[in-house]
Protein backbone atom coordinates (compact mmCIF):
# COMPACT_ATOMS: atom_id res chain seq x y z
CA UNK A 1 0.00 0.00 0.00
CA UNK A 2 2.79 2.43 0.88
CA UNK A 3 4.39 1.86 -2.54
CA UNK A 4 1.16 2.77 -4.32
CA UNK A 5 0.75 5.87 -2.14
CA UNK A 6 4.39 6.83 -2.77
CA UNK A 7 3.92 6.41 -6.52
CA UNK A 8 0.85 8.61 -6.36
CA UNK A 9 2.93 11.20 -4.50
CA UNK A 10 5.56 11.20 -7.21
CA UNK A 11 2.92 11.60 -9.92
CA UNK A 12 1.10 14.40 -8.08
CA UNK A 13 4.38 16.18 -7.34
CA UNK A 14 5.32 16.13 -11.02
CA UNK A 15 1.99 17.65 -12.00
CA UNK A 16 2.08 20.27 -9.23
CA UNK A 17 5.72 21.15 -9.97
CA UNK A 18 4.92 21.65 -13.66
CA UNK A 19 2.03 23.97 -12.81
CA UNK A 20 3.90 25.99 -10.18
CA UNK A 21 7.12 26.22 -12.20
CA UNK A 22 5.23 28.32 -14.74
CA UNK A 23 5.09 30.99 -12.03
CA UNK A 24 8.66 30.51 -10.87
CA UNK A 25 11.20 27.87 -11.89
CA UNK A 26 12.34 27.58 -8.28
CA UNK A 27 9.15 25.71 -7.42
CA UNK A 28 10.93 22.56 -8.56
CA UNK A 29 13.24 22.80 -5.56
CA UNK A 30 10.82 24.57 -3.23
CA UNK A 31 8.26 21.78 -3.61
CA UNK A 32 10.88 19.15 -2.81
CA UNK A 33 12.11 21.17 0.17
CA UNK A 34 8.65 21.77 1.61
CA UNK A 35 7.62 18.14 1.22
CA UNK A 36 10.85 16.84 2.80
CA UNK A 37 10.47 19.14 5.79
CA UNK A 38 6.72 18.56 6.15
CA UNK A 39 6.95 14.79 6.32
CA UNK A 40 9.32 14.74 9.31
CA UNK A 41 6.62 15.23 12.00
CA UNK A 42 4.60 12.40 10.46
CA UNK A 43 7.64 10.12 10.46
CA UNK A 44 8.31 10.94 14.11
CA UNK A 45 4.66 10.32 14.99
CA UNK A 46 4.73 7.03 13.09
CA UNK A 47 7.70 5.80 15.09
CA UNK A 48 6.20 6.88 18.43
CA UNK A 49 2.66 5.55 17.99
CA UNK A 50 2.14 2.21 19.73
CA UNK A 51 -1.08 1.13 17.97
CA UNK A 52 -0.15 -0.60 14.71
CA UNK A 53 -3.30 0.39 12.79
CA UNK A 54 -2.97 4.05 13.73
CA UNK A 55 0.75 3.98 12.95
CA UNK A 56 0.18 2.51 9.51
CA UNK A 57 -2.51 5.08 8.78
CA UNK A 58 -0.18 7.92 9.84
CA UNK A 59 2.60 6.40 7.71
CA UNK A 60 0.58 6.96 4.54
CA UNK A 61 1.25 10.72 4.82
CA UNK A 62 5.07 10.49 4.73
CA UNK A 63 4.84 7.68 2.17
CA UNK A 64 2.93 10.06 -0.12
CA UNK A 65 5.21 13.05 0.46
CA UNK A 66 8.47 11.07 0.41
CA UNK A 67 7.93 10.58 -3.32
CA UNK A 68 7.36 14.30 -3.83
CA UNK A 69 11.02 15.08 -4.36
CA UNK A 70 11.67 12.60 -7.19
CA UNK A 71 9.78 14.11 -10.11
CA UNK A 72 10.81 17.74 -9.45
CA UNK A 73 14.42 16.70 -8.79
CA UNK A 74 14.67 14.72 -12.02
CA UNK A 75 13.07 17.59 -13.95
CA UNK A 76 15.45 20.08 -12.35
CA UNK A 77 18.47 17.92 -13.15
CA UNK A 78 17.35 17.71 -16.78
CA UNK A 79 17.16 21.50 -17.02
CA UNK A 80 20.64 21.98 -15.53
CA UNK A 81 22.53 20.09 -18.24
CA UNK A 82 22.73 20.25 -22.00
CA UNK A 83 20.40 17.86 -23.87
CA UNK A 84 23.22 15.48 -24.79
CA UNK A 85 24.08 15.06 -21.08
CA UNK A 86 20.57 14.41 -19.71
CA UNK A 87 20.72 10.63 -19.62
CA UNK A 88 24.10 10.70 -17.88
CA UNK A 89 22.87 13.30 -15.37
CA UNK A 90 19.82 11.18 -14.52
CA UNK A 91 21.97 8.06 -14.22
CA UNK A 92 24.46 9.78 -11.91
CA UNK A 93 21.63 11.13 -9.74
CA UNK A 94 20.00 7.71 -9.41
CA UNK A 95 23.37 6.06 -8.78
CA UNK A 96 24.21 8.47 -5.95
CA UNK A 97 20.73 8.18 -4.44
CA UNK A 98 21.00 4.40 -4.44
CA UNK A 99 24.56 4.28 -3.12
CA UNK A 100 23.75 6.61 -0.25
CA UNK A 101 20.17 5.56 0.44
CA UNK A 102 20.43 1.83 -0.13
CA UNK A 103 24.14 1.46 0.62
CA UNK A 104 24.83 3.57 3.67
CA UNK A 105 21.27 4.00 4.95
CA UNK A 106 20.57 0.46 6.21
CA UNK A 107 24.12 0.13 7.54
CA UNK A 108 23.84 3.44 9.40
CA UNK A 109 20.45 2.55 10.86
CA UNK A 110 21.84 -0.77 12.08
CA UNK A 111 24.89 0.82 13.66
CA UNK A 112 22.85 3.46 15.49
CA UNK A 113 20.33 0.82 16.56
CA UNK A 114 23.15 -1.26 18.03
CA UNK A 115 24.49 1.81 19.85
CA UNK A 116 21.03 2.54 21.29
CA UNK A 117 20.33 -1.08 22.24
CA UNK A 118 21.90 -0.80 25.71
CA UNK A 119 19.47 1.98 26.65
CA UNK A 120 16.39 1.10 24.59
CA UNK A 121 16.60 -2.65 24.07
CA UNK A 122 14.31 -3.95 21.34
CA UNK A 123 12.99 -0.40 20.78
CA UNK A 124 16.41 0.76 19.58
CA UNK A 125 15.54 0.13 15.92
CA UNK A 126 12.46 2.36 16.23
CA UNK A 127 14.56 5.23 17.57
CA UNK A 128 17.33 4.70 15.06
CA UNK A 129 14.86 4.92 12.19
CA UNK A 130 13.33 8.03 13.75
CA UNK A 131 16.77 9.65 14.00
CA UNK A 132 17.50 8.87 10.36
CA UNK A 133 14.15 10.33 9.29
CA UNK A 134 15.46 13.69 10.52
CA UNK A 135 17.88 13.69 7.56
CA UNK A 136 14.91 15.01 5.58
CA UNK A 137 15.36 18.37 7.34
CA UNK A 138 18.96 18.52 6.11
CA UNK A 139 17.76 17.58 2.64
CA UNK A 140 15.11 20.31 2.71
CA UNK A 141 17.74 22.88 3.67
CA UNK A 142 19.84 21.94 0.65
CA UNK A 143 16.86 22.19 -1.68
CA UNK A 144 16.18 25.69 -0.32
CA UNK A 145 19.84 26.57 -0.86
CA UNK A 146 19.63 25.28 -4.43
CA UNK A 147 16.75 27.68 -5.08
CA UNK A 148 19.09 30.64 -4.61
CA UNK A 149 21.01 29.96 -7.80
CA UNK A 150 18.63 27.78 -9.80
CA UNK A 151 17.54 30.47 -12.28
CA UNK A 152 21.09 31.47 -13.18
CA UNK A 153 22.25 27.85 -13.24
CA UNK A 154 19.53 26.94 -15.73
CA UNK A 155 20.41 29.95 -17.91
CA UNK A 156 24.09 28.98 -17.89
CA UNK A 157 23.21 25.42 -18.88
CA UNK A 158 21.45 26.70 -22.01
CA UNK A 159 24.66 28.29 -23.27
Amino acid sequence: MAGVVGGMGTFVAGRVANLLSRLDLRWFVWLAAISNAALVPFFVAFFLIQDIKTALFVYLVPAFFAGFCFAPTLAMIQSLVRPEMRSIAAAVLLFVLNIIGLGFGPQGVGIVSDLLATDYGKESLRYSLMIFSLINIWSAAHYFLAAKTLKTDVEEAKI
